[in-house]
């Protein structure tokens, strides 16, 4: 009878150990069940691209093409008809004032006659024949020590355009290679456009033209190195310039509660995970990639949202691999891009 006893106790703790390992289980089953539902129940931080707020340079520019022309061109002519003879000069040579270009010789009076340079230059073209009366134009000079580049400014431009204002120049033959250059006139009446616009003196206008330009002319100021009177030229004038300032790029700007601009900011980190805040700002200059934007809350650094279409106010986010300022480099930016 004892033996039996023992045995049946023996069972029952069994069956308790068992009971008590399934209660266990089934809680643990319980509480994972619910920790993985409040996870899922959480809203995830959002991944967005932000870029670094930085102060920049601004340039708002008024982009034309032009001819490269020499300051200077004298026309040598002689109207007596008496035929040239001994042409003395070529292209490209340069002259003395006073230097003998070519002679005429009178049959009729045996008599010779002196064509001289009335300026000293480089000789750029020669009209002049041999046998030929001298009737016109013989000789053209022109410093080419002295240039500028000559282009029209469209009616829309011509109120933004002053002289005195900076311009930058480059040339295809000339490569990446930039000139600076000073606007020195404008032309206080329109001109036809020419059929190869941008290239220099044109004809009045007739009141009937439907696309105004206004010839003006650019002094080069810098090393003329390169440059050959007849080049082509791309001309940016920069007609506001803001130096040390922050900008963004226009689509980042977005409005806020009291229809202000603002921008979203990634602020106060924790663990990586940032909190979206709209911070307000006043906006300034505009490029055609950029607008400057000042208020008391913007620091050096912070990073702006450039998504904006995925983030709002309050959400948590965390950042993707931070771009550099598009706007950092901005002496390239171009406010108008109205190449003729």
């Amino acid at each position: 009878m004892i033996h039996n006893k023992t045995n049946n106790g023996g069972t029952m703790n069994k069956k308790k150990s068992i009971i008590i390992t399934l209660v266990i289980l089934a809680v643990v089953v319980v509480a994972l069940g619910v920790w993985a539902c409040t996870r899922t129940s959480q809203p995830q931080a959002a991944a967005v691209k932000t870029t670094a707020l930085e102060k920049t340079n601004l340039q708002r520019t008024v982009s034309t093409n032009g001819t490269v022309e020499s300051t200077y061109v004298e026309q040598v002519s002689n109207m007596t008809g008496i035929p040239v003879w001994d042409i003395d000069v070529s292209v490209g040579e340069w002259v003395e004032k006073g230097d003998r270009l070519c002679r005429l010789y009178d049959e009729k009076s045996d008599t010779w006659e002196r064509v001289e340079a009335t300026t000293s230059g480089t000789v750029t073209a020669i009209s002049a024949q041999n046998g030929a009366p001298a009737n016109g134009v013989l000789f053209t000079i022109e410093d080419t020590n002295s240039l500028r580049v000559v282009t029209n400014i469209k009616e829309a431009d011509v109120g933004t355009v002053q002289p005195g204002m900076k311009v930058t120049i480059k040339t295809d033959a000339t490569g990446d290679k930039e000139y600076t250059g000073t606007v020195q006139s404008i032309a206080p009446t329109a001109v036809k456009q020419s059929s190869a616009s941008g290239t220099g003196a044109t004809a009045a206008a007739s009141s009937g033209n439907q696309n105004p330009e206004f010839e003006t002319r650019v002094r080069i100021d810098s090393d003329i190195s390169g440059l050959l009177i007849g080049m082509k030229a791309r001309l940016n004038i920069i007609v506001e310039e803001r130096n040390g300032v922050y900008s963004v790029p226009f689509d980042v700007l977005t409005t806020g509660a009291n229809n202000e601009s603002c921008v979203l900011v990634a602020a106060d980190p924790k663990d990586g995970v940032y909190t979206v805040k709209e911070v307000p700002v006043t906006t300034g200059t505009e490029t055609d990639f950029a607008i400057e934007i000042s208020g008391d809350q913007l620091t050096e650094g912070m990073q702006i949202i450039t998504d904006i279409d995925k983030v709002k106010a309050g959400d948590s986010v965390t950042l993707q691999q931070a771009n550099n300022n598009s706007t950092a480099q901005a002496d390239t930016a171009q406010g108008d891009t109205n190449a003729q």
